[in-house]
Order: C-alpha cells, then structure tokens, then sequence
C-alpha cells in the first residue's frame, strides 16, 4: 500500500494574531489535529509548509511569526518545507 500525506500550508504564528483573527480558527485547528492523528497511525506523513516573507518584512525564518501554531499537534519525524516568496 502506497503511503499517503497530510499538507498543512501556512498555520503560522504570524498569521493568528489579533490583528489578523480567522474564521473559525479552533475549529480548524482541531479538524487538522484529527486529520494529522489518523494519517500518523496509518504511518503516513505530516508536512507542514512554512512561508518565508522577507520581501515583505515579515515572517522571518525563526522569528515567532514563523513558527507552526503551537496548538498544532507536531511530532517527530513531520517533514517542514519552506517556502521562499
């Protein structure tokens, strides 16, 4: 059986603020935590993809706008991709 993956794009830090309120954001944030619970005990894979927004002044690599939301479940093994723009 072919393995399968989870993309999470863009959940930063920088992008929940009060300044920038979401839609039904815990919402969301729960139906991905029990998306990425059932893809890990398939043994499938997490990927979170992280923006790099330099250009704009913002979002710097390791900065805390940068940073996957901590409420996210993150394990060992998910595989991060950046994203330059």
């Amino acid at each position: 059986m072919s393995k399968k993956a989870l993309v999470i794009i863009d959940m930063q830090t920088g992008s929940f603020t009060s300044k920038t309120p979401r839609y039904e954001s815990e919402i969301v944030i729960e139906k991905i935590n029990r998306l990425s619970l059932k893809f890990r005990s398939n043994g499938d894979y997490i990927i979170f993809v992280r923006h790099d927004g330099t250009k704009e002044g913002y979002f710097y690599p390791g900065s805390d706008d940068w940073q996957i939301l901590p409420s996210l479940n993150q394990q060992p093994g998910d595989i991060y991709i950046e994203k330059t723009i």
